[in-house]
């Protein structure tokens, strides 16, 4: 598997949702009205040509990531070129659409499209262009146009940039091994602040990162 120095929430929360058929805890059951109330609040989306090219966008964005982690070691170089290469162009393509058309909401291109836009966003190389939108993100997401989730990854990442405590708890590093967290601002109400974002309890998602990247989870935490 890829070693990286940072992981995101961006792949772990679709691996958190619950499988049909399986016993769902009282988060689960909660995180999953909240999404269907989003979806139902601003129902498919407008715009079926946008979403599709989001889509498609997202698409390439997994894909590439999927080759990288699983990429025999001989192979990690080009492989790791072709992701960099890869997050600069999909960077370019929401430049372009935010451009043309504002932040994708739920109500403009449906819901997975919305969040195909937030995860290359988290995975742009130009903290520039997220600093800038940060501001405009969380508004969209208190106000129920956009999934919080990936709003917090995005604040904590560019948190952690800047040498800050994180305030969601989605940024880990790889030490020795070991699954870290970078250290979280008033860690005493961090699963409260992650409730409020749609984000699952610190205790399943430190279990869901072990069992997706192989892992200890270690519960020593590290400065940014």
């Amino acid at each position: 598997m890829k070693i990286k120095t940072r992981m995101g929430m961006a792949v772990v929360t679709a691996v958190l949702l619950t499988l049909p058929g399986l016993a769902q805890q009282p988060w689960e059951v909660t995180l999953h009205q909240r999404h269907d109330a989003l979806v139902a609040k601003n129902g498919p989306g407008t715009d079926a040509a946008l979403r599709d090219r989001l889509l498609a966008m997202g698409k390439e964005d997994q894909s590439v990531r999927f080759r990288n982690v699983n990429a025999p070691a001989d192979e990690k170089n080009a492989t790791a070129a072709e992701l960099s290469a890869v997050d600069h162009k999909l960077t370019d393509e929401l430049r372009e659409i935010y451009a043309a058309h504002g932040w994708p909401t739920i109500a403009m291109v449906g819901y997975d499209a919305s969040q195909a836009a937030m995860v290359i966003l988290t995975h742009s190389p130009d903290h520039g262009f997220q600093r800038a939108l940060l501001p405009r993100l969380e508004g969209l997401a208190h106000a129920d146009r956009i999934d919080g989730a990936q709003v917090a990854v995005a604040v904590d990442k560019e948190l952690v940039s800047e040498g800050k405590p994180q305030r969601y708890g989605s940024q880990f590093k790889f030490v020795d091994g070991q699954a870290m967290m970078i250290a979280v601002e008033d860690s005493a109400n961090l699963d409260k602040r992650r409730a409020e974002v749609m984000l699952p309890p610190m205790d399943a998602y430190r279990k869901q990162l072990g069992e997706m990247f192989h892992v200890p989870v270690s519960d020593m935490i590290v400065r940014p």
